[in-house]
């Protein structure tokens, strides 16, 4: 979602998915609209129906159109190579791009600045100067295909399967060269559906969203199996701008509203919505009590943006504000730029512990503080400061088991780890640096484990992790997940599971400020819980 006042605020600066040459990126936004036009139209006629379009699809059409956006100019030798293709190569390409699992390329390790510098000079030569690889990629059927020597590729998942050595230039050029083949595909095959020359590929008409969960499956979720996958087609009425775990359901919160949902359950009941102003919740946390705390912003009568902090009690009652004036950065904030609405700033995370204590984690806090923690009646109780260590908006916050809370947090190295926060000494304790991979990008989930102190979820896939251990457990890597991370919700549930929310459709509305955003659609939102054992 690209509100600004999305609560995740995504760390893949460093996680390229699509190498785009310099000189393409300012033709590519004039040609997507029009290109993902002509793909919907093409797939409503060859199905009755509306097709999904997925995002893979968008971003490949939108360099298909540069393409062949000059029609008087000479026929490179790239454009030759790409005639070349047979009908069958082409529809091989086109069904790939439809049929894929997750909505954009994904990589099963992280390119190299190295690679990722030349791959951008080898994709301007592969057009430019007619350089092309002497042989393919490997189309893989299963990742366990791939036996670690030059590239391959899973289609299901659209996973770009890696060596661990450096790339050679040959092997990054026939990355390049699939994706102008598969981006040509589909350019081409839209033309000849359009004209009569071909058919809608059978293999990519017949791909429908996630189906709903058998009854036998939501009995089994309900009997508390931690090991149980489920995914549910959302079927309630909410646009979806945020997902909370409480102590034994689901709040789910939109503009204006929020709603609760059961565990394991299709549809959610408005749980409170007697919002003073325009608001929208951008974090929640629920005590021991049952106790809801809000996190919220609140548009102005001058149309500026206040952060606030509500309580409601376990029936969705409001019970108080909690003043947040003391705390407040004399700072102004410019949502959209500088030019943009004023805010006081936001919060990204709440945790509660088991002594009630109510830690905050956001922007616009005096300071600029790693977070604040309160007590019940919202007293300043201590802030975390510490030059060694830092945190963001995608660095995760949640309770473990032991009833501390503990955050992610990044050492001066850029490497990862978590720990617990003292909240009466203002301190970080139990600090656990470097304990996955040097190419993990953040957690932006920490919740208790069901066989682990802990479950970890970033983009770069689920973790689990004992305290003392040397490293976490990879269980589940990023490309394997079944959406699109991205863009995705988030959250660790009361048994150790993580929940995906994900949309396939979005729409655009204006809120009540004059600021265009776009939501979720509901009936295009599913639910995806993943277990979060280990050996799984």
């Amino acid at each position: 979602m690209s509100s600004q006042w999305e609560r995740k605020l995504f760390e893949m600066a460093e996680e390229e998915r699509i190498t785009v040459p310099d000189s393409l990126n300012g033709r590519i936004e004039g040609n997507l609209l029009e290109t993902k036009r002509q793909a919907r139209n093409t797939a409503r006629r060859r199905s009755g129906r509306p097709v999904r379009l997925k995002k893979a699809l968008i971003l490949a059409a939108a360099m298909t159109m540069l393409f062949s956006i000059t029609a008087t100019a000479a026929v490179s030798a790239w454009r030759q190579r790409m005639e070349a293709m047979n009908q069958e190569k082409l529809e091989e390409y086109f069904a790939q791009i439809y049929t894929a699992k997750l909505p954009s390329d994904n990589y099963n390790r992280p390119l190299s600045e190295s690679e990722r510098s030349r791959m951008e000079t080898l994709a301007a030569d592969y057009e430019g100067q007619g350089r092309f690889p002497q042989g393919e990629l490997v189309m893989l059927e299963e990742a366990e295909d791939y036996k670690g020597k030059s590239v391959g590729f899973l289609g299901s998942t659209g996973t770009f399967f890696l060596p661990e050595k450096e790339m050679s230039d040959e092997e990054l050029l026939q990355i390049v060269d699939f994706r102008y083949k598969r981006d040509y595909s589909l350019q081409k095959m839209n033309e000849m559906i359009d004209s009569g020359q071909a058919q809608f590929p059978e293999e990519a008409a017949s791909v429908q969203a996630p189906k709903e969960s058998t009854e036998n499956e939501k009995e089994r979720f309900a009997s508390g199996d931690p090991g149980q996958e489920l995914t549910l087609c959302y079927t309630g009425d909410l646009s979806i701008t945020s997902v909370t775990a409480g102590n034994d359901c689901l709040f789910l919160s939109g503009w204006n509203t929020l709603h609760r949902m059961e565990f394991g359950s299709s549809d959610s009941t408005v749980f409170f919505d007697d919002f003073e102003k325009e608001s929208l919740v951008t974090a929640l946390c629920q005590d021991q009590e049952g106790q809801i705390y809000l996190g919220l912003v609140e548009l102005q009568e001058d149309g500026s943006w206040e952060n606030g902090l509500w309580v409601l009690d376990r029936d969705g009652n409001f019970l108080r504000k909690i003043d947040l004036a003391p705390f407040r950065a004399d700072t102004v904030f410019h949502v959209g730029g500088p030019e943009g609405a004023k805010s006081t700033g936001q919060i990204w995370h709440m945790a509660v512990d088991g002594e009630g204590y109510l830690y905050l984690r956001g922007s616009g806090f005096q300071d600029a503080s790693m977070m604040l923690i309160l007590d019940r009646d919202g007293n300043l109780v201590s802030r975390i400061d510490n030059d060694e260590y830092h945190a963001g908006p995608s660095s995760g916050l949640g309770t473990g088991g032991d009833q501390k809370v503990y955050t992610a947090l990044f050492n001066r190295d850029h490497r990862l780890g978590i720990a617990s926060i003292n909240p009466q000494e203002g301190t970080l304790e139990d600090i656990c640096m470097e304990i996955v991979p040097e190419d993990t990008i953040s957690f932006d989930v920490v919740g208790r484990g069901h066989d682990a102190d802990f479950v970890m979820w970033g983009y770069s896939g689920l973790f689990s992790y004992n305290k003392g251990d040397p490293k976490a457990e990879l269980i589940r890597e990023a490309w394997e997940t079944p959406c699109e991370v991205e863009g995705s919700l988030r959250c660790a549930l009361p048994d150790g599971r993580i929940l995906l929310v994900a949309a396939t459709e979005y729409r655009q509305t204006t809120d009540a400020a004059g600021t265009e955003r776009n939501e979720r659609v509901p009936e295009k939102t599913y639910f995806y819980y993943l277990p979060g054992l280990r050996g799984q």
